[in-house]
């Protein structure tokens, strides 16, 4: 993980070097990819140990939703749609959620063409098993920043995502 990590860290100093970009903006954003690597990297870590990818939990997070007692469950479109994933993508995370006794696949109460998925006993003891995993590591990852922090990232972090949403949306109207 540490050869990784320094991987990143030259690829990016590399590529500052390259673009002579050395302003405090170009490594807060080379800062934020480092970043966000590691976690992507912890959080794979943890779910493995569950025996779950991001994707799968995410999945089995989105299906507990529509998983009332006593509801029919959710459709595997309805799913596609909450993780703004393809209903192919879907297809394949539900499989492997069945395959692993986390959700079961249910005629559609409404309508006999569809499907709809359900979270079963396993699956809510595997998201109650998770959440305090989760509630520690997010303690350990935000340890020693205070409120006024926390807030100063945030803001930061949300201009990114702006500026990010705006410079696709540009990009994909130019391309038409």
């Amino acid at each position: 993980m540490v050869v990784m990590n320094s991987l990143f860290a030259t690829k990016h100093e590399l590529l500052l070097e390259h673009t002579g970009l050395h302003t405090e903006h170009a490594h807060l954003v080379m800062a934020v990819l480092r970043t966000a690597t590691m976690i992507d990297r912890d959080c794979t870590a943890r779910l493995a140990e569950f025996d779950l990818t991001e994707a799968r939990f995410a999945a089995l997070l989105a299906v507990s939703q529509g998983t009332e007692p006593g509801s029919p469950g959710s459709t595997p479109a309805t799913i596609a749609e909450q993780l703004d994933v393809s209903r192919a993508a879907v297809t394949g995370l539900i499989d492997g959620l069945v395959r692993q006794g986390l959700a079961a696949r249910n005629a559609h109460a409404s309508d006999r063409r569809s499907l709809a998925v359900s979270i079963t006993d396993a699956g809510r003891a595997a998201i109650d098993a998770l959440r305090p995993v989760y509630g520690e590591w997010l303690g350990q990852l935000t340890r020693g920043l205070d409120a006024t922090t926390a807030s100063t990232a945030l803001t930061a972090l949300s201009t990114l995502q702006r500026n990010l949403t705006t410079s696709t949306a540009s990009t994909s109207a130019s391309a038409h």
